[in-house]
């Protein structure tokens, strides 16, 4: 179900090692959880202070509240991904809403 408060859809990918079907193993990403979220722009002042520390900033995504989220992990939208900026941020201390600062780095080819 999905609430208005969170109109969108994203999936957290995490990087893992799979066989490469050689006995090896290859680093990808693979779908960890797909959940509800609202993605957003962020402030100008937001943008700017990114631009300041060097830590290029598009958008806000929220998302419910959950602990096992890590920075080490990547997230779909409409295509897009987004790369992680900054550890997950619990809004407010209260355990019901997550932030995470993201940048668009690039656009998936086909389904993915």
């Amino acid at each position: 179900m999905i609430y208005e408060e969170f109109p969108h859809v994203v999936t957290f990918q995490r990087l893992e090692k799979v066989p490469d079907g050689g006995g090896g193993y290859v680093e990808k990403f693979t779908d960890y959880l797909t959940t509800e979220a609202f993605v957003g722009g962020i402030t100008s002042r937001e943008y700017y202070q990114a631009q300041q520390l060097q830590n290029p900033v598009d958008c806000n995504v929220y998302f419910p509240y959950r602990n096992d989220i890590e920075k080490t992990m990547r997230i779909i939208y409409e295509n897009k991904v987004l790369t992680l900026k900054s550890n997950p941020i619990d809004q407010g201390g209260m355990h019901e809403i997550m932030n995470l600062k993201c940048q668009v780095t690039g656009v998936l080819k086909g389904n993915g």
